[in-house]
């Protein structure tokens, strides 16, 4: 769509918090991300030591999805003026466990 075309170009740094559901706080977030149009690649993780190729990555308007870790974890986020937030969602020995994402783009 036209609006689409015009969306914030969400290429950068972002640091936030990710928390799973069953934790009693946060852990740090890293995305590191490179937009071209919908296709959004780069790497996600807690820290600089600690990520993960961004796969299947894609923009429009204003969701953002990737997988990381051949697919085992997905992400299914909204991006609004210089935030990102949203659910991590992952399948693990049968069940699925959900984790919270909130992430702000490093001025």
């Amino acid at each position: 769509t036209l609006a689409s075309a015009f969306a914030e170009d969400i290429t950068g740094r972002w640091t936030g918090t990710f928390r799973p559901a069953q934790a009693a706080e946060d852990g740090p977030a890293l995305l590191i991300l490179k937009q071209d149009g919908e296709k959004v690649t780069g790497t996600a993780g807690p820290t600089e030591n600690e990520r993960f190729d961004i796969e299947d990555g894609k923009v429009l308007d204003g969701k953002l999805t990737f997988t990381v870790r051949g697919g085992t974890m997905k992400f299914v986020l909204n991006v609004k003026d210089d935030g990102i937030t949203g659910e991590a969602t992952r399948e693990q020995d049968g069940e699925t466990q959900k984790a919270k994402l909130d992430v702000k783009r490093e001025k």
